[in-house]
């Protein structure tokens, strides 16, 4: 049997492996089929395919994990197979990062500078980090300010803040994405429901759109995973799984796990 994990980041979003990284924590979980899905972002794509050699015995998927906003509530959906050079597509990542980096900057400038002592928007913009930490910008920042201990504390100041990135909304992304070619996967559905299933209505509203499959199995799924399996055989929608694994930025998301086998999923659109 096959092991898989379609759903992982790199430091070239806000993981702390570089390709290389991957690749040997790859082989060492002895998972065959994996996907790179980084935050809006496709950078390590085709630096991943560069480092896979045929006696890796591994299989790679292009991914990504889009974000989107439905009802004020932030949502992610990983898409696989897509054009990486689609002009529609990376204008749509571009907005959406630089619409997060200017928010993280007004945090910064606007919020904490008002706030705390040593915080500037001319000191932040002089800030550097090294990428292979994990994590984002304004995170590290405060972290190495000594201002947050981790990042429970930076959210909770962020969310007091009241500032909030300006996300696209749902049928515009999922159109952008087909249009790239991609399938995409609604990802962790129980992530706003803490550990209990999407409601079916809303479920049915994803499905409205177009989605192509649910990540079934995930860190934030346990217990509900042959509801959103019943859900996807129902609605012939694929079947997808992943740890969401940061490498060591969240040290509790192992890679492989849960540990999902290929049989478990269905990917024959994608495979």
């Amino acid at each position: 049997m096959k092991k898989a994990d379609m759903h992982m980041h790199t430091c070239a979003s806000d993981g702390t492996w570089d390709v290389y990284d991957l690749k040997k924590e790859l082989i060492k979980s002895k998972i065959s089929i994996f996907s790179i899905t980084d935050h809006d972002c496709v950078d390590n794509i085709k630096n991943m395919q560069e480092v896979i050699e045929p006696g890796d015995n591994l299989m790679f998927i292009p991914g990504t994990e889009l974000t989107t906003e439905y009802e004020g509530r932030e949502y992610h959906l990983t898409m696989y197979n897509y054009d990486i050079n689609n002009e529609a597509l990376l204008n749509l990542i571009k907005w959406t990062n630089e619409s997060k980096i200017s928010t993280n900057t007004r945090f910064i400038g606007s919020y904490a500078a008002s706030k705390f002592d040593g915080v500037s928007l001319e000191d932040y913009e002089k800030y550097d980090y090294d990428r292979k930490r994990g994590g984002w910008k304004s995170l590290n920042y405060m972290l190495d300010k000594g201002i947050h201990k981790n990042i429970s504390a930076h959210f909770v100041d962020f969310g007091k803040s009241g500032m909030k990135a300006k996300l696209k909304g749902p049928e515009e992304v999922i159109k952008i994405a087909k249009e790239s070619g991609g399938k995409i996967f609604l990802a962790h559905p129980s992530y706003h429901y803490k550990q209990i299933p999407m409601p079916q209505d809303e479920l049915k509203y994803w499905l409205s759109l177009g989605i192509d499959g649910i990540e079934c199995f995930s860190p934030y799924n346990v217990g509900s995973e042959e509801y959103y399996k019943d859900f996807c055989k129902k609605n012939d929608l694929m079947i997808s799984g992943g740890s969401d694994c940061h490498g060591e930025f969240i040290p509790a998301r192992k890679l492989g796990m849960p540990e999902v086998y290929l049989e478990e999923l269905n990917l024959k659109k994608i495979l």
